[in-house]
């Protein structure tokens, strides 16, 4: 008996869902539509995430919620490693009609002199390492984009 009460509030905590999601905007809801679509391609795999998948807070200052949805809150019931890997968990970051998307460790944002910055851990690769060795970017924006040291890809 304690099993199955302890199974269905474990259940709980994932959601598997076929409809948009009320408050996230239609281009979070195409994103997440494309992940449910990834996950069921794989032999006909169900899309799942917790509460706080999106993430809203204003990256542009311009007293509008942006969007970030982190896909380290992604389940799939026939792929384990499809949103995440050694590299990272995807997160995709909208901001108006811009999205940037990375794959990161862990990320943060901190306020800093006036500007919002989106602070991401990446895998050591992206800073010319291993898997083991930390890497960080730091993104803001300015001038109607994302702005970054990071090379252009």
């Amino acid at each position: 008996m304690m099993k199955t009460i302890i199974g269905a509030l474990c259940l709980g905590t994932v959601l598997i869902m076929s409809a948009p999601i009320a408050n996230a905007s239609e281009t979070a809801n195409r994103l997440i539509d494309q992940a449910r679509q990834q996950c069921s391609t794989l032999n006909g795999g169900e899309l799942g995430f917790q509460p706080g998948t999106i993430r809203l807070i204003d990256l542009n200052g311009d007293g509008v919620d942006d969007e970030i949805i982190d896909e380290s809150t992604y389940t799939c019931t026939s792929s384990q490693t499809l949103f995440c890997g050694t590299g990272g968990c995807g997160l995709k970051v909208i901001v108006g009609d811009r999205i940037l998307e990375r794959l990161a460790k862990q990320w943060q944002t901190l306020d800093w002199d006036g500007d919002r910055i989106l602070l991401l851990q990446l895998h050591g690769a992206e800073c010319g390492g291993s898997g083991l060795e930390r890497c960080y970017e730091a993104i803001s924006w300015g001038d109607g984009d994302f702005r970054t040291v990071r090379p252009p890809r």
